[in-house]
């Protein structure tokens, strides 16, 4: 008989956390590239161990983490706010951002990610393949917060909700399966759904409720006008938030763009005063090929306008490339009072070009 001693059990694979160590560096052009090869993106197969490249990513994304939080926190725009309110690190909590501003602005941005992306990024493919300003809400932040009424900003945190304890922080599934094991070979811990868990923020259906329940109820001006931004699978749980409670948000949430690919079900936003709020002031921006901003058939699957986001197949890549888009018909629902959008629908774009315009010169005139 053979039996495996454990001293013949591979080592579980440990990496710096330390982006020079890695033998990476941050260029002028807030590129992220390789020290021995200036041109060279973050290399994810290091090895054919599928462990080791894991482990090695997972030590890259978390100095990333920690450079964008940096970022945010140090220019006093945004702090961290733990969930429930009132947590007191090292408590069990979920981190997400609200901007300085949050108790005093009359408007409103709130920004509700995947369910499995990292608090304050939109795209690893983008903060690796070109910068981490634009890969991460840095750009973003800081373009609201140059808009004339400055908008105040509640960044959630619908990816980061299990609780490991051992570090003491909210971390995502990715996170998860590559905290460190016995052996390389072993499985990842067990997720105890009272001990990995946080109250209040067990799923992202609870954590978005939460937000909007007792984040904005609590610590925004109680006439505050809302936009809200979901992607991905956050804008089903924006959908499903306000449309079961619209009564209570009728009137405070002015307008919702959403970014997704070209999945969603007809009946997604319901009957009545909610589905006709979402055709008349939201938008969808979708995974397509045409150019960014181009009208793009969808009303009847979406119950609402959809453009292109200017992106392929790649759904993270929606909003790097169209929250501008999204900010500019924040904007223009602000500057227009009453504006509704036209139906978009084949032979109508020119109508709405001119209406939009229309609008725009009404609520600027030279």
């Amino acid at each position: 008989m053979f039996r495996l001693h454990e001293s013949a059990i591979p080592a579980d694979f440990h990496f710096p956390v330390d982006l020079q160590a890695l033998g990476y560096a941050i260029n002028d052009h807030d590129q992220i590239r390789s020290v021995k090869n200036p041109e060279q993106e973050f290399n994810f197969f290091i090895s054919k161990n599928e462990r080791m490249n894991v482990v090695q990513r997972e030590a890259f994304n978390t100095c990333i983490r920690t450079i964008v939080q940096s970022r945010l926190l140090s220019s006093s725009v945004l702090t961290t706010t733990p969930l429930p309110l009132g947590t007191s690190p090292p408590e069990p909590h979920i981190p997400i951002y609200t901007s300085t501003n949050l108790h005093t602005c009359t408007r409103l941005i709130i920004y509700i990610g995947e369910s499995w992306q990292d608090l304050g990024v939109f795209a690893w493919r983008t903060i690796g393949q070109d910068t981490i300003a634009s890969g991460s809400i840095i750009d973003f932040v800081h373009s609201v917060q140059r808009s004339p009424d400055r908008p105040g900003i509640i960044v959630a945190n619908p990816g980061q909700l299990l609780w490991y304890r051992g570090g003491q922080r909210a971390v995502t599934q990715a996170t998860w399966q590559a905290l460190p094991r016995k052996w390389a070979v072993s499985p990842a811990m067990e997720i105890d759904e009272v001990r990995n868990r946080v109250v209040g923020n067990h799923s992202p259906a609870e954590h978005v409720a939460y937000v909007f329940d007792e984040v904005v109820t609590k610590m925004a001006r109680k006439d505050v006008k809302i936009d809200v931004i979901g992607m991905g699978d956050g804008a089903r749980e924006v959908v499903g938030c306000l449309k079961h409670n619209w009564e209570k948000w009728a009137g405070k949430v002015q307008a919702v763009a959403v970014g997704t690919a070209f999945v969603w079900q007809g009946d997604e936003v319901g009957e009545g005063k909610f589905k006709e709020f979402w055709g008349d002031r939201c938008r969808a921006y979708i995974q397509s090929t045409e150019p960014l901003d181009t009208p793009l058939e969808g009303r009847k699957e979406f119950g609402c306008n959809c453009y292109s986001a200017g992106t392929g197949e790649v759904l993270e890549l929606v909003m790097p490339s169209a929250w501008k888009s999204m900010l500019g018909f924040f904007q223009l629902l602000n500057d227009v009072p009453g504006y509704r959008e036209l139906a978009v629908d084949e032979g109508l774009n020119e109508v709405l070009n001119e209406e939009m315009n229309g609008n725009i010169e009404a609520a600027h005139p030279n």
